[in-house]
């Protein structure tokens, strides 16, 4: 049986009387909901996030926590190069650092995310993942975190993103980086593996297993497209007011 505290507990889909008495011991008014802006690198997904808490905190008076928790290679010395000793231990420490994105609010209305903890198994699931670096038994301990909070982001809404031109964005902004100097954390894939990490992402959607509350959608580069994501969620919102 799992274990959650009284924060990771209210996100998750409660019955009314277990969901009243929790709100009573956290001080708080209303549940706080989970909001997962999934998708690959260049689907411009921090765009889309950027523009939704705007609108959401101006236009509808919602508070919302924006966590940027991340892991970065430089942070311990162990990670600087990928090594089969400690690749797995990075990779995990990546994840736990998006899951606590998801726990950790104060008084807010909302949790957004612009990256899923599923994303990792997505990536798992690439041809290009395995370069020799993680054993079999050290992917299943990633696995154990990447999936840690499943019954909370089953309790989420989930919106995937498309966009046509997430190759010609991922390899700008790889390119920029490169160009200036700046040290990234994973290598850079070339065409034909970032298209397979595309279809693994979309391959492997039924992961999130609450319908009710996942939605696709095709957006573009573009100022409108946000509009689309945040109309949704809005709706979505205002069905469980």
């Amino acid at each position: 049986m799992k274990y959650f505290n009284d924060k990771e507990a209210i996100l998750l889909n409660l019955e009314d009387n277990t969901e009243k008495e929790l709100l009573k011991k956290l001080g708080r008014k209303n549940k706080p909901q989970v909001v997962i802006i999934d998708g690959p690198d260049g689907t411009e997904k921090s765009t889309i996030v950027e523009n939704m808490i705007k609108r959401l905190e101006e236009k509808d008076g919602l508070k919302i926590i924006f966590n940027k928790f991340k892991r970065k290679r430089n942070d311990d010395k162990r990670f600087e190069k990928p090594l089969k000793e400690y690749e797995w231990l990075f990779r995990k420490q990546v994840v736990e650092e998006i899951n606590k994105r998801i726990v950790e609010f104060m008084d807010e209305d909302i949790i957004i995310l612009d990256k899923s903890p599923y994303c990792k198994y997505f990536y798992q699931k690439t041809k290009s993942f395995d370069r020799g670096y993680i054993t079999p038994y050290r992917n299943h301990k990633m696995e154990k975190e990447i999936f840690k909070y499943k019954d909370i982001i089953d309790n989420a809404i989930i919106i995937f993103l498309e966009n046509k031109e997430c190759w010609n964005n991922y390899i700008e902004r790889e390119t920029k980086k490169s160009n200036k100097g700046h040290k990234t954390s994973y290598e850079t894939l070339n065409e034909e593996e970032y298209m397979d990490m595309v279809k693994m992402f979309k391959e492997h959607q039924n992961i999130y297993e609450n319908k009710e509350k996942y939605k696709r959608i095709k957006i573009k580069n573009d100022d409108k497209s946000w509009k689309k994501v945040y109309k949704w969620v809005k709706g979505f919102l205002e069905q469980g007011d």
